[in-house]
């Protein structure tokens, strides 16, 4: 009897101790540098016979000159089809979303912890039925100032392309939710988003429409009060003539360099990667035009719909800028030189299992010194 009662009092520690645990930890510290490319891909067996797809894969280490899937961190989330993904060290997980065809109805965030080893596992699965075209995600850890509680506001932001309304939904404490999940925030949007990143506290949108571009909000949780509905406007207003699909969005402050991702047409060599040096330098509404343009033939770009940088410790060189390219006849994980500029040859061609998935999203974890 003794030892029912001390397995009875072990489990609910562990309940209670698990409820507990602060949304707020500090990432892992690596013992070594970490380069882990996370992809999400499309493709989706409806088939409940066949071996389910894997939709997340890893590139790791991302930065060596195999450039590799890691066989043993290929993963299936439960998404019917992957769209957006985003990895947070602070969260230790990664986020998610479905590509929602018509044929496969899936309204869902997927949330995914992830092993200090990098090893993927699926958690809780966040859902709302408005949260049906999901293209970016992005996880947001704010420390109030003056805050000696150790305890964080923790945040998933999401761009929706509705039907009816265009939408950046947020969720607080997005760890401790599950099921159906109303979002704690929304900004009704009167253009159409696409890729999002939080600088510090500032809020970067992708603009994706004809001369599209960049929108800036400055200073996003001063935003953050009671109400949930959100009524603010952009501080900055970035527009970049002559594009076309503007996509994927990566800012390095430690650089100061944001990359976009652009494409038109139908043909290998459409795509474009524009590259903006000392982007800071922009205070105000203004047109912005591209310090480098990575595109032709040679690049293989045809529809670059995501990018990432990776400016560690380094020369440029040996630096890297990630894209997922969706173009049928493309369809890879392309690695260029921080450095390139123009008809250049991808550094490196990664094919997701020989082409037949598509990939839709990469998220980049770089921690450490290059290498």
């Amino acid at each position: 009897m003794n030892r029912y009662i001390f397995y009875i009092v072990t489990v609910i520690s562990l309940i209670c101790f698990s409820s507990c645990q602060r949304d707020d930890d500090e990432p892992v510290k690596a013992l070594k540098p970490i380069s882990r490319l996370y992809v999400s891909t499309s493709n989706y067996q409806a088939n409940t016979t066949s071996p389910a797809l894997y939709n997340v894969f890893v590139v790791s280490p991302a930065d060596s000159n195999s450039f590799e899937i890691d066989p043993l961190s290929r993963h299936t989330s439960s998404a019917l089809g992957g769209s957006a993904i985003h990895f947070s060290p602070y969260a230790q997980s990664i986020f998610q979303s479905s590509m929602n065809a018509p044929a496969y109805r899936d309204t869902s965030i997927y949330v995914m912890p992830v092993s200090d080893k990098g090893v993927i596992s699926n958690g809780n699965v966040i859902g709302n039925r408005r949260f049906n075209n999901v293209k970016g995600l992005w996880y947001y850890v704010h420390n109030t100032p003056g805050n000696t509680t150790n305890i964080t506001n923790n945040y998933l932001l999401m761009t929706n392309l509705g039907v009816d309304t265009v939408s950046l939904f947020i969720i607080d404490q997005p760890r401790n939710k599950r099921g159906f999940t109303r979002p704690r925030y929304e900004l009704m949007l009167d253009y159409r988003p696409w890729s999002i990143q939080m600088d510090v506290d500032d809020l970067l949108l992708s603009r994706t429409e004809d001369n599209g571009g960049i929108v800036v909000y400055k200073n996003l949780p001063a935003a953050l009060g009671r109400d949930t509905v959100l009524n603010i406007e952009p501080t900055y207003e970035f527009t970049v003539t002559g594009a076309n699909n503007i996509r994927g969005l990566s800012y390095s402050r430690d650089r100061d360099v944001l990359a976009l991702t652009d494409y038109s047409g139908d043909a290998v060599g459409s795509g474009r990667i524009l590259i903006f040096e000392n982007f800071s330098q922009y205070t105000g509404s203004t047109t912005i035009t591209p310090t480098r343009i990575i595109t032709g033939t040679n690049t293989l770009l045809h529809q670059p719909i995501d990018v990432a940088l990776d400016t560690r410790e380094g020369e440029d060189d040996a630096l890297f800028i990630y894209v997922a390219d969706a173009g049928a006849q493309t369809r890879s994980i392309l690695r260029f030189k921080l450095s390139d500029n123009g008809n250049v040859e991808p550094d490196q061609v990664l094919e997701i299992l020989n082409n037949r998935q598509t990939p839709q999203s990469i998220s980049l974890d770089s921690r450490g010194v290059n290498r």
